[in-house]
């Protein structure tokens, strides 16, 4: 059970640096519910016998080294799926962004082991111009407790301002993960300020979808891992004609003659007339 009342104070920090964090989110038997549940699913056991939508690391196929992720677990475990379409993260993400309601657009597992290399900075919402409208939400929820040795997110206050940067170079394991940011800030104008936002386990931080972010590697000897859900305002749709960013993977999913989003896999998790969907 997730309980979370947003203040005043919270929204205010949003809406200044693009990203809030919150300490206790979810309890300690939950954390370790859902940590239950990593091995087997990067090993392939799915619950459900449904596959994710992206596996970006495979046991004797990918180098140990690399920042394990898989998208859309929710699809194939039902514990995951019970923290990921969670109506008090939906109801937050409407509030900070100003929505009438939510849907999960994707998950993600995370799992820094020892060693893990660094993740590029980017946006989140970038990666989606096929969806109208082209917006995003972020809930990063920490199941260990997140430190700048082990990699923890690194946010640039009031990034979200700054206007779209097309995704480009290697997410996984750059050789610079500031690169771009870097790039674009200085083509820009923009001046860097960049917070190492150090999470407990069980702490939660949500950002914009504009809000520049990465992680760096993983120097300690502890696993980092969190579990994360995308969110799109409930009334989205797919964009008629644009193909980039994760389209390749998502417009399988659109419907004949329809721009509607199906909610069998874009799930409406929370509205302000109380609707959700069932899945």
């Amino acid at each position: 059970m997730i309980i979370y009342n947003l203040s005043n104070k919270d929204k205010a920090l949003f809406d200044q640096n693009g990203y809030i964090v919150i300490n206790k989110f979810i309890n300690n038997n939950l954390i370790q519910k859902i940590k239950n549940r990593f091995e087997p699913i990067f090993k392939g056991e799915f619950a459900t016998g449904i596959e994710p939508d992206e596996w970006n690391w495979k046991e004797g196929c990918d180098p140990n080294d690399r920042t394990r992720q898989i998208c859309n677990a929710w699809k194939c475990d039902n514990i995951i799926k019970e923290i990921v379409c969670h109506q008090t993260i939906g109801k937050i993400c409407a509030t900070l962004m100003g929505w009438n309601g939510t849907r999960l657009i994707q998950d993600n597992l995370l799992w820094k082991i020892p060693g893990s290399k660094s993740l590029g900075f980017h946006q989140d919402a970038a990666y989606d111009d096929w969806l109208i409208p082209q917006t995003m939400a972020t809930c990063w929820i920490s199941l260990d407790t997140a430190t700048k040795k082990s990699g923890t997110l690194e946010y640039v206050k009031g990034s979200h301002k700054w206007g779209f940067s097309l995704p480009k170079g290697e997410f996984h394991a750059p050789k610079d993960y500031r690169k771009y940011l870097n790039e674009y800030a200085e083509k820009n104008n923009k001046i860097i300020d960049i917070e190492y936002v150090e999470i407990p386990a069980g702490g939660a931080a949500f950002h914009h979808g504009m809000t520049w972010h990465g992680s760096g590697i993983n120097i300690t000897k502890d696993d980092r891992r969190a579990v994360v859900s995308h969110c799109i305002p409930s009334n989205a749709k797919f964009h008629p004609t644009n193909i980039g960013g994760t389209a390749r993977i998502y417009k399988k999913y659109k419907k004949y003659e329809s721009d509607e989003l199906d909610e069998n896999f874009f799930p409406i998790i929370w509205t302000k007339q109380g609707y959700s969907s069932k899945i």
